[in-house]
């Protein structure tokens, strides 16, 4: 019996295990290293095992299955850049007050693994992103596999705008309600603005093949998204520019689709369905 196209190879599934392996031993071993509190809480480490593995292997997965680049060279990026601060970076002092742990010094490890669906939702929606490009502007799209062909019909562009945004939403909602937002109702505020944020340069990309939108997420909520994981853990007040930042996004869309289309002809290319127009 042949294997169906679709199903990862064998290959493909032990390289994703050799990715979730290999994070999950790089953060246990800076533990080790800092003497981190959570070694001694079984569930605790099973929780930080268990999300390590997943971001690895889900990372791993996408590019070995897809041979879309930026899944895993982005988790190796994040990953080398956290192992390498948390070894130049003073260790943290561990200490106890009133039965509460204390510490002081950075934590840049545990700030990295507990922060895994930050990482995660970035690194999906680099994927779609690099599928989008490389599929609609023809940047050496017959090496990719087991992805769909341009266009996408309205249904598939709605749906994949829905979960690459929605997962980015959530993740930067728990982020913030782990910071201990407040009040906690403002969380409902940063889903929506989150949400928002990466829907409009995913939708605009993904139906029309416009540019300037997802640049500027990129250069803009990564770094936000980093500063709150590693620096401004208690203060996510900023996270609540996304949703002006959204409107922004939309207004630069729009302008990118008239100024294209007037000045260059660009009528959507291989991204819109010319057929059904």
């Amino acid at each position: 019996m042949t294997r169906s196209p679709l199903r990862p190879s064998p290959s493909t599934l032990a390289l994703a295990a050799l990715g979730g392996a290999a994070n999950v031993a790089a953060v246990l071993a800076l533990f080790a290293r800092a003497d981190y509190p959570a070694l001694e809480s079984p569930p605790e480490l099973a929780v930080l095992a268990a999300t390590g593995f997943a971001l690895g292997f889900v990372s791993l997965f996408v590019s070995a299955h897809t041979r879309l680049l930026t899944p895993a060279v982005g988790f190796v990026a994040v990953l080398l850049g956290t192992v390498y601060t948390e070894l130049t970076t003073p260790m943290p002092e561990w200490g106890e007050l009133g039965g509460y742990v204390i510490v002081e010094g950075p934590t840049h490890v545990w700030s990295y693994a507990n922060s895994w669906y930050i990482w995660l939702s970035l690194l999906l929606i680099a994927g779609l992103v690099e599928f989008s490009v490389r599929r609609g502007y023809g940047l050496g799209d017959r090496r990719l596999r087991n992805l769909p062909s341009m266009p996408l019909s309205h249904t598939a562009v709605l749906g994949t705008v829905t979960v690459g945004a929605g997962f980015f939403g959530i993740g930067t909602t728990r982020l913030v309600l782990r910071a201990g937002i407040n009040p906690r109702v403002a969380a409902a505020v940063v889903f929506v603005g989150a949400t928002a944020v990466a829907a409009v340069p995913l939708a605009a990309l993904l139906a029309r093949g416009l540019l300037v939108p997802t640049v500027l997420f990129a250069l803009l909520v990564p770094y936000f998204l980093t500063i709150e994981v590693f620096t401004a853990t208690d203060s996510p007040v900023h996270i609540l520019l996304f949703g002006p930042y959204a409107i922004g996004l939309l207004i630069v869309a729009a302008f990118e689709n008239w100024l294209r289309s007037r000045l260059r002809g660009w009528n959507g290319g291989r991204f819109a369905d010319h057929q059904s127009a």
